[in-house]
This record gives C-alpha cells, structure tokens and sequence, in this order.
C-alpha cells in the first residue's frame, strides 16, 4: 500500500481542508466554508474543526471493530467535548464534509459524509471504464430546492435535508457507507470538491480520467486546476473562484 497527499489551499488564508493517514485509514475533511453568521454561536475557525475532527477520527478508526459510523459519532463527541462549555453551538458551529476508508488484508471500507468524493479505481477493466464515484449529493437536491441561503442553512443536519459533521453525533448514522473486496481495487482517491470541480465546473475530466491523472500526476493537475479556474469568464464564476483542493491517494496494487 503506497499513498500520496497533496492538498492546496485557495489563497493566503488558512486551508480548511485536512486530511492524513494512520496505520490502514486515512481520512479528508472539507471545513465547510458558510457565513460566519450561521456559526456565531462559536468562536472557533473551520480550520481549527477540520484538522481536530480528522484527528480524532483517524484514532478512533484504528479499532477495527468499530464501525466507521460509529467512529465518526465518537470523534464528533468528542470534539464537541473540547469547545461545547465555552461556545454556544445551537447558535450554529463549524462543520466539515468526510471521507474515511480503512483498509483491512481482505477488504476496503468506505464513508462519505456530504460532497467531498471518493474515487473508486477497479482493477481487470480496460482504461477509462473501471471508476466509481461516490458522493453525498443530498446538499446538492437542497441547494436546488432553495431559493436563500436562510432557507439552506435550516435544513443542515436536519431530517429531509442534508447533512454534514458539526456537532451533532447524529449526523454520522447519515453517512454513506459500504466495502469493496481488496483485490479488486487499483487505488481509491478521497478528494475535497475543490478538486472535482475540474470535473463538475471546468469540464476538463471525467471521472476515469481524473482517478488517472491523480494516480499518475497530482502536482501538475492541481497546477492546471488553478490556472483553468482563474481563465473562467466572469459569468461563469462560482462565489469562490478558487477552493482549498485536496486528494489523498492509496495505491493498493503496488504499481
């Protein structure tokens, strides 16, 4: 098992995504960038909730009997455990999207909470054919459904909305989860959405051939990302032109 990390952040500021690697799991959180006035109830960044929830995460995800979900609760608890005293969170805290997979001799488990991604590389297939993608699309269907943010805001982490982990343990029974057998896997790439735009709003990759240039040349797709980001027309900008861009990939075929 060999992995690579590279994670750029959208400008000066600090990098709101996080993500590492211990033992057989790694993880990649996006901190989720909403108006200070939908976090008000806490005085801490969405930096500083990232990077402490995807530590907890990691240890509490060593066990391997415990189910990811499970894991991802207790980190959530435990998180909130550090700040609920001094902040008060039904005003509204940090929240951060997940990606967790742990790898075990026979099979590779997976969460994904929210809109960052996991790429699925399959093994015996021809070139361009072998990915899945799995997201949590649910924010998505809301966003559409909703005509302000207001309105957005009040369906997160909410039942008939979408979900993401805050300080709700709650959140992490909404997960999606599942494993795939091992050896039927080349790689599995855990990216923040900042770098499936290339994908969903630059239109230069598909799926397949995003899992292959992340395997085989991240700096120079990250690279190219920037650049196509800042040739956008004006009209076609999104409210961030550029967003912290993270990938953490697991080659699990030796190649």
């Amino acid at each position: 098992m060999h992995t690579t990390m590279l994670s750029i952040p959208a400008g000066s500021g600090a990098n709101e995504d996080a993500g590492g690697v211990l033992g057989q799991v790694a993880v990649v959180l996006d901190g989720a960038g909403v108006p200070a006035r939908f976090r008000a109830g806490c005085r801490h960044s969405v930096a500083w909730f990232s990077h402490t929830l995807a530590a907890r995460l990691l240890g509490r995800a060593q066990d391997p009997s415990l189910p990811l979900r499970a894991a991802l609760a207790g980190a959530i608890e435990e998180v909130r455990s550090l700040h609920e005293r001094e902040c008060e969170l039904d005003r509204g805290g940090p929240s951060a999207t997940v990606v967790a997979v742990r790898c075990t001799p026979e099979a590779v488990e997976h969460l994904v909470l929210c809109d960052s991604s996991l790429l699925l590389e399959r093994t015996g297939e021809g070139a361009g054919t072998a990915v899945t993608r799995l997201t949590d699309l649910r924010v998505d269907d809301v966003v559409r459904e909703e005509g302000d943010a207001v309105a957005i805001e009040a369906r997160r982490n909410a039942p008939g909305g979408f979900w993401v982990a805050r300080h709700e343990p709650e959140a992490a029974a909404q997960a999606l989860v599942g494993s795939m057998p091992r050896d039927s896997l080349r790689a599995v790439h855990l990216v923040s959405d900042g770098v499936t735009r290339t994908v969903d709003l630059l239109g230069m990759h598909d799926d397949s051939s995003l899992a292959a240039a992340l395997r085989e040349e991240p700096h120079a797709l990250l690279d190219r990302l920037r650049r196509q980001e800042s040739l956008l027309p004006v009209g076609q900008r999104p409210r961030k032109l550029h967003d912290d861009a993270t990938v953490l990939t697991i080659s699990l075929d030796d190649r």
